[in-house]
């Protein structure tokens, strides 16, 4: 009977040496997955669906994000604040009619920050959304809210993405999934680079340019399974030569990169295995050597780099599907719910790539 005590004694105390040793390290990948402690909730209490896509405006007063209502969760909107210490209000850039679905996305700044370049259907919308609706590119003056088209192309023609140059001219994705250009006042469009699709024939994604304007990345989505392993990869586009060249990026898909220096590259990798699409983290690439780096690994989406260089603005949610549509919305295949934008010190996840030491992942400020 002695014995069989000892034994049941022993059993359970193994069990909860086990459970201890779970608790212990479900705990450190909890605190692995957080944002560091240096980080701060930018857009807390907003009430949406999602908010992704943060970029601030040239001169550092204002934010600009694409959020996501839950009656509408599929089709992206873009709200704007000010920045500034205590700073959360906010607002539509555009708001739609009543029973219509509006597209308003893909927004990049104006150099002067005056206006903000957007593919949208503003003002009609869309009443049912799976036939097709009719975007363009237009710009938007943030202050008045003075609407300028920009194209006149048949419907279902523009990408999702565009890039205001300092030169004066619009980037974005048109026909063909190649990539044109547009006068910020009006004209013509011109072909700037011409993406083949054999090898990857998906749409044409999330622009960004080279600090010298030179050069042109962006993501290529497959057009089918057995382009996922080409796909993973970064396009350079050379605006001078319209040469093109791929930049692997180690089995990541990559989105939303953004171009910090001459040889960093910032973007958000996604693990498209089993069809999840699961956020993975922020990593860094450099455009001469090919080397990928993690820069914060977890839920994190959509890097963008304010401050000269100093702060990093990123999405963060604790897990996809934290948010669910309200009752009578259509089903979504917008995984990216309960997703909030939040700012970080560069340095300090630039240190933690260099190998000095992480920051705290522990109770994160708001």
């Amino acid at each position: 009977m002695q014995r069989a005590m000892q034994k049941k004694c022993s059993s359970i105390l193994m069990s909860l040496f086990g459970l201890m040793l779970a608790l212990q390290v479900g705990f450190a990948r909890d605190q692995e997955s957080l944002p560091p402690t240096s980080a701060l909730q930018v857009t807390r209490g907003f009430h949406t669906y999602a908010e992704v896509f943060a970029a601030c405006s040239p001169d550092g007063r204002w934010l600009a994000f694409e959020y996501n209502e839950r009656d509408d969760p599929d089709f992206p909107r873009v709200g704007i604040m000010r920045l500034g210490h205590g700073s959360h209000a906010w607002r539509p850039i555009l708001k739609g009619k009543p029973r219509q679905h509006l597209y308003v996305g893909d927004f990049s700044w104006s150099p002067d920050s005056r206006w903000l370049a957007l593919i949208t259907n503003y003002p009609d919308g869309a009443k049912n959304p799976w036939l097709g609706f009719d975007a363009q590119l237009v710009k938007v003056n943030i202050e008045t809210g003075e609407v300028v088209r920009l194209t006149n192309f048949p419907p279902n023609t523009l990408g999702p993405t565009t890039a205001w140059l300092r030169s004066g001219s619009i980037a974005f994705t048109g026909e063909d999934e190649n990539i044109y250009d547009v006068p910020e006042n009006g004209g013509d469009p011109q072909k700037l680079i011409d993406v083949p699709k054999e090898k990857c024939g998906g749409v044409t994604n999330t622009l960004a340019v080279s600090p010298d304007e030179q050069r042109i990345i962006f993501e290529k989505d497959s057009a089918n399974e057995s382009q996922t392993t080409e796909c993973n990869a970064l396009w350079i586009g050379d605006l001078k030569t319209r040469g093109l060249r791929r930049l692997p990026t180690t089995g990541l898909r990559p989105l939303n990169p953004f171009w910090l220096d001459e040889d960093t590259v910032l973007f958000s990798g996604v693990d498209v295995e089993g069809g999840k699409w699961l956020p993975t983290g922020i990593y860094r690439v450099s455009p001469r050597s090919g080397e990928v780096k993690p820069v914060l690994k977890g839920f994190y989406d959509s890097p963008f780099v304010c401050d000269s260089g100093k702060t990093l603005y990123f999405s963060w949610g604790p897990s996809p599907q934290t948010e669910k549509p309200v009752r009578d919305a259509r089903p979504t295949f917008n995984d990216f719910s309960g997703f909030h934008i939040w700012r970080v010190p560069l340095r300090d996840v630039l240190q933690q790539t260099n190998g000095e030491e992480r920051p705290g992942c522990s109770k994160p400020k708001q």
